[in-house]
């Protein structure tokens, strides 16, 4: 049996509950390892999501393997917090523009501050030792791999799902377009001929 494997199953599939998505695999778990306490964690919900950025944050019942919130903006994007010893998780749909743009930029801001804030070593992030991205694959695997830095991760990921977008919906309007073209040809082949006109006498 695989244990860890089967914790990750089992908190990707309340997180769903929370977050949507028609499976556990649409979901994506970017993990800091930072350590903190509780006393920071009440911070970052109380003074920069709630208070500086204005954010909603519950506290959700869930095996998340740590203390969870479901974080939102006023437009109803968001994404599940998860409060570990080893650092902060963050659980969202992947391919959710909105939640990505809106909601992570935030939380990555208000955790550097707060680590700027009480870490003894200046807040540097080195490739490949503090913030992972993990999903479930299709075997029921865990993914995961390193992330260099979040902010460009958000913006690598939000470009490749606006270019796929970009070309759904060209796809779409090509589509429409053939189904109109059809539908002109049909009526041209119905319209009946005009009947000739008598010679005036």
């Amino acid at each position: 049996m695989n244990y860890r494997r089967d914790a990750f199953i089992r908190k990707f599939t309340d997180a769903l509950a929370y977050l949507g998505g028609s499976s556990i695999r649409d979901l994506a778990s970017i993990k800091y390892r930072d350590n903190a306490n509780n006393a920071e964690y009440r911070e970052l919900i109380d003074e920069y999501l709630r208070r500086a950025f204005v954010l909603n944050a519950k506290e959700v019942q869930g095996d998340f393997q740590g203390r969870a919130w479901v974080v939102t903006d006023r437009t109803q994007n968001k994404v599940l917090l998860v409060e570990h010893e080893t650092g902060l998780e963050i659980l969202y749909v992947a391919g959710s523009i909105a939640s990505l743009i809106s909601l992570i930029p935030l939380i990555n801001s208000g955790w550097k501050l707060l680590h700027r804030k009480y870490s003894v070593r200046p807040f540097i992030r080195h490739p490949g030792e503090e913030v992972e991205l993990r999903t479930i694959g299709p075997r029921d695997q865990i993914l995961e791999h390193d992330i260099y830095s979040v902010e460009d991760y958000v913006i690598s990921e939000s470009t490749k799902e606006i270019a796929s977008l970009k070309l759904r919906v060209e796809t779409l309007e090509r589509e429409l377009s053939e189904v109109k073209e059809k539908k002109i040809q049909k009526n041209v082949r119905k319209k009946p001929a005009a009947s000739p006109r008598k010679a005036k006498k």
